[in-house]
């Protein structure tokens, strides 16, 4: 059980290394300060003490699924992982990288706005709601990544990405009618991305074998 830990933090380490190299150094790191300056400092800004609904931050704490997703099928695009353990590794750089933005998003939302309210009387986060929408977050981004790693190994990378398009406009279809209903069913939301990910993983370990 030990060497298996040490295995899957050896695998962490040598994933996370291969992300910060396709990032792609200081021109990686400019595209996500733009990208924080503008869902994290802009948005919030124009959204007043309205970023700060329910609704709003838990889509915002779902947006990991658009950076863990892709991230995920480029890397198995890159290289077949050899083993299950690896493959579990991959995947969970992937969706670690997209909850960091997540955070980032967030962190620096809510700070914008107290910054830009200090004289406004305005409620607090509603943080039990939040944490579990980060959770939904979580398993979204983890359910996302590891179908996006079997369509890529059982396909390629370009049917993986064709797939996320679909899958991310349907999303977005259903937050435009149906936003009001995201955080009651956040709890359920968790449920179904955990089966979702049980299933894309068993189908990862059968070909990667």
């Amino acid at each position: 059980m030990l060497s298996r830990m040490e295995t899957f933090s050896e695998h962490l380490r040598q994933e996370a290394a291969s992300l910060r190299s396709r990032l792609g150094g200081m021109k990686g790191l400019l595209i996500h300060v733009a990208l924080i300056g503008v869902f994290g400092v802009f948005l919030p800004w124009k959204r007043g003490i309205e970023f700060l609904d329910p609704v709003m931050l838990s889509a915002y704490a779902c947006l990991g699924v658009l950076f863990a997703a892709p991230t995920a099928a480029q890397a198995f695009a890159d290289s077949r992982p050899t083993s299950i353990i690896a493959a579990i590794a991959r995947i969970s750089v992937a969706v670690l990288y997209g909850e960091c933005i997540v955070a980032a998003f967030l962190l620096s939302g809510i700070a914008t706005v107290y910054a830009t309210h200090r004289h406004s009387f305005f409620f607090a986060p509603d943080l039990a709601g939040l944490a579990m929408a980060g959770l939904l977050g979580l398993t979204a981004s983890f359910a996302f990544a590891s179908v996006a790693a079997w369509i890529t190994l059982r396909f390629s990378a370009t049917a993986a990405r064709g797939a996320l398009r679909v899958m991310f406009l349907l999303l977005l279809f259903v937050y435009f009618f149906r936003a009001q209903w995201l955080p009651d069913v956040a709890g359920l939301g968790v449920l179904l991305c955990l089966v979702v990910a049980a299933a894309a993983v068993f189908g990862v370990r059968a070909l990667v074998k």
